[in-house]
């Protein structure tokens, strides 16, 4: 019976200013959650853009204060600023600052802005003066990724500056359909489509680039030589009924306390790497070790062997046989 082969999947993209729709299909069974939730993910949480960290507002010390003249108090100011959309083209925190006279509404087109930065969303309400009334501020804007609160950061410029909670993802909304597609005679395959909505300091086309991006450098950790970790075999102590002619057995030997560390041994950096990386940490760690049980732990040979040997003996220290 002939089947029908699954071509390679076709990419197709609609993008609509800060709105893009992808399709990707046909894609075998499964995988259209299996691409579509990760990357939905990354969007969501490991695409950096900009923010809003800091307000100074003349003559205001903290955020629930009220300003004389302006409608607005500092609460409701702060959040309006938090929708300020800022696009970068040389990296570094921008500060742009406002100095306004009212009677008037105050947009964030109003605001200076830095040469190497730009407002997306210069339309942005922020505040309406009242005759007689001034506003004087300065606004930090700093790049990052996620979402960090203000007592997190903790960015402030002046003392009498206010952080502020920090979204930096430019990506507003992401949202992944899987449905049945076919091709030819199949119909048990699957179509993908990603809906991404950006606040228009980057396009859809670029995040999503960036998040497949991000996936396939991660997804590449799992093409490295694994490190084969050896566990340890915990020895079974065996108990001897205890008889009245056996003499009473000699104390343990209590541990060797050195108060060295791995560190200062002076061994050599591939030798001390392996050790730590098996947990040996301390030469009182090294010591409770058998020469067998050493050669256990991966990179460690007969050279390695002898080698720590030998700095054991010139601080006056031998391992167990």
């Amino acid at each position: 019976m002939e089947t029908t082969k699954t071509k390679a999947p076709v990419f197709t993209a609609k993008v609509d200013g800060n709105y893009g729709e992808f399709v990707l299909e046909p894609l075998e069974r499964g995988f259209g959650v299996t691409l579509g939730n990760p990357i939905r993910r990354i969007l969501l949480s490991s695409i950096p853009g900009t923010a809003v960290t800091s307000v100074y507002i003349e003559d205001v010390l903290h955020e629930f204060s009220t300003i004389n003249g302006v409608k607005e108090d500092v609460v409701q100011l702060i959040l309006n600023l938090k929708e300020l959309v800022v696009k970068f083209h040389t990296p570094g925190s921008k500060t742009l600052t406002l100095r306004a006279q009212g009677p008037r509404s105050v947009y964030a087109r109003d605001l200076e802005v830095p040469a190497d930065a730009e407002v997306v969303n210069p339309d942005l309400y922020l505040a309406t003066l009242g005759e007689g009334a001034r506003l004087v501020m300065e606004v930090r804007v700093d790049e990052g990724v996620g979402y960090v609160p203000a007592e997190k950061h903790g960015i402030k410029d002046r003392i009498s500056s206010i952080p502020v909670d920090a979204l930096f993802s430019p990506v507003r909304r992401v949202a992944f359909q899987v449905e049945d597609t076919r091709l030819g005679q199949r119909t048990d395959l699957d179509k993908l489509t990603l809906r991404i909505w950006t606040d228009g300091s980057v396009s859809p086309m670029e995040v999503l680039q960036r998040a497949v991006a991000i996936l396939r450098e991660q997804l590449s950790f799992f093409d490295q030589s694994p490190v084969i970790r050896v566990e340890k075999e915990k020895p079974v102590a065996a108990v001897a009924a205890p008889t009245p002619a056996t003499p009473a057995a000699a104390p343990t030997a209590a541990p060797v306390s050195t108060g060295l560390t791995l560190d200062d041994l002076g061994l050599t950096t591939r030798v001390l790497h392996n050790l730590k990386e098996e947990g040996i940490e301390s030469v009182e760690s090294l010591l409770a070790l058998s020469e067998r049980e050493l050669k256990k732990v991966p990179g460690i040979g007969e050279r390695s062997l002898q080698e720590i040997k030998d700095i054991l003996a010139q601080h006056g220290l031998e391992m167990k046989p």
